[in-house]
């Protein structure tokens, strides 16, 4: 009687979905009894056929169920949701790929120490960038982004907020506020960008304006092509805005996991509407001091300026090197035209072993190769940058600048990264700050999901 109890345990255990064996084992078993003389020829036919009631009632993924431990992260294959959490965000989608949702954000917080040469810095810390986005799909062919930074207030704080359309082969239509595409080194998000700031070259940067472009990325190339309006938080109060077009062009013929060759070219052309006035400035690659190094001024009478840039990038295993080249040129109404440039060259090396990882013409983010905290040191990055910029042309003394930055990064986890750099003000040729000298250390502590 204890066998027989036990035979019709192990069968309710394989009928109502326990883990006591699976199917063929509980036949393996009962065959066994049945040519010991256990079970006889009476019995065995009852739960034989019992087994095969059950085996019938469990198809597909049911049967699976019935047959298999259920596990924690099998749990949402009910509600067909499927939730990730990953690198820290969090991602929920169905399971048909149809719908897609992404959690994710930055916090970067800085600090600086100024070695002054004339004009007060003034040493301190600050929240650079505290950015929180949701991003996703819906309907498979649809996207979105909303970013927010809340180092901003209002519209201020509005970073990325487009809709995209995915429904043509290799093609995206994109419409919202967005970068214009210029420069290799903005594309490049914040989150990846060597250095704790960009360039010098920075003064020449399209940011953010609300518009339309369509661009195809492929394995080699992309292009991309935009028409845009203002920038998201501008007042026009009664005048017209100013419109712009913009285009950037790369081509990678080499392009590997740990090497690429990049050449890219861009330009954005904008006219300025009602306001005729703009302003090159830039800061001498720190954001604390909020002193501007170079700065032309509200440049009146200007009716539009053309931007055109040159981008070359290579990664030969842990060692990456990048530079590019921009030349602006202003039309106005009162005066003489202008010409103002800028150039930056860079390289770094991962003393750790990564590469840089390179994505649709653009720089990714890198996945140290140990991890802190699993027994690893993380990724240990050196870095040297040389920059110049020059705002003097005509009438316009905004100074001409050049800098030397040497940077160390080192990123505990995928998610984590420190960054120290030093920057030296090698020389400022006009403008209100000419002659003057300064360098400057700053430190910053990263976290991105």
């Amino acid at each position: 009687m204890k066998i027989k109890r036990k035979i019709g345990f192990i069968v309710m255990c394989s009928l109502f979905g326990g883990q006591c064996y699976a199917g063929s084992e509980i036949e393996t078993l009962i065959k066994m009894l049945h040519a010991n003389g256990t079970v006889d020829d009476a019995q065995y036919g009852r739960l034989m056929d019992e087994i095969r009631a059950g085996s019938a009632k469990g198809t597909g993924k049911n049967k699976q169920m019935q047959a298999e431990t259920i596990r924690p992260e099998q749990l949402d294959s009910i509600s067909n949701v499927a939730v990730k959490v990953d690198k820290g965000g969090i991602k929920v989608a169905s399971k048909d790929g149809e719908f897609e949702a992404k959690i994710g954000g930055r916090v970067q917080v800085d600090t600086a120490f100024y070695d002054e040469d004339g004009t007060e810095m003034g040493n301190g810390t600050e929240i650079r960038r505290a950015r929180v986005y949701i991003q996703g799909k819906m309907f498979y062919d649809w996207g979105y982004k909303l970013q927010y930074d809340f180092t901003g207030t209002g519209r201020g704080g509005i970073k990325d907020a487009f809709l995209t359309y995915n429904g043509f082969d290799k093609t995206e239509l994109k419409v919202g506020n967005f970068k214009d595409p210029f420069m290799l080194q903005e594309q490049t998000s914040s989150k990846h960008i060597i250095f704790t700031e960009r360039s010098l070259v920075d003064a020449f940067a399209t940011g953010r304006h609300i518009g339309a472009m369509a661009s195809t990325k492929h394995k080699h190339w992309t292009a991309g092509l935009g028409f845009f309006g203002d920038a998201v938080n501008t007042a026009s109060k009664g005048k017209d805005e100013g419109w712009g077009v913009a285009g950037r062009a790369t081509y990678a013929p080499v392009n590997d996991k740990t090497r690429v060759v990049h050449i890219g070219m861009a330009a954005d052309y904008r006219e300025t509407g009602d306001r005729e006035s703009l302003r090159f400035k830039q800061q001498p690659e720190t954001h604390i001091s909020g002193v501007n190094i170079v700065d032309t001024g509200i440049i009146s009478g200007a009716d539009n300026y053309l931007k055109l840039g040159a981008e070359l990038a290579l990664v030969e295993g842990p060692f990456s090197a990048q530079a590019e080249y921009v030349w602006t040129t202003v039309e106005r109404n009162i005066g003489a035209d202008l010409d103002f440039d800028g150039w930056y060259v860079q390289a770094a090396y991962f003393l750790t072993g990564e590469s840089r990882r390179y994505k649709k013409g653009k720089f990714a983010g890198v996945s140290p190769k140990s991890i802190v905290g699993l027994d690893g040191i993380g990724a240990w990055q050196l870095a040297a940058r040389y920059s110049v910029v020059d705002l003097n042309d005509a009438d316009i003394n905004g100074g001409k600048a050049e800098s030397v930055t040497l940077g160390l990064n080192w990123l505990p986890t995928s998610t984590l990264r420190f960054s120290g750099n030093y920057v030296k003000t090698l020389n400022v040729n006009g403008g209100s700050h000419n002659g003057e000298e300064p360098s400057l250390f700053q430190l910053r502590g990263q976290v991105a999901f």
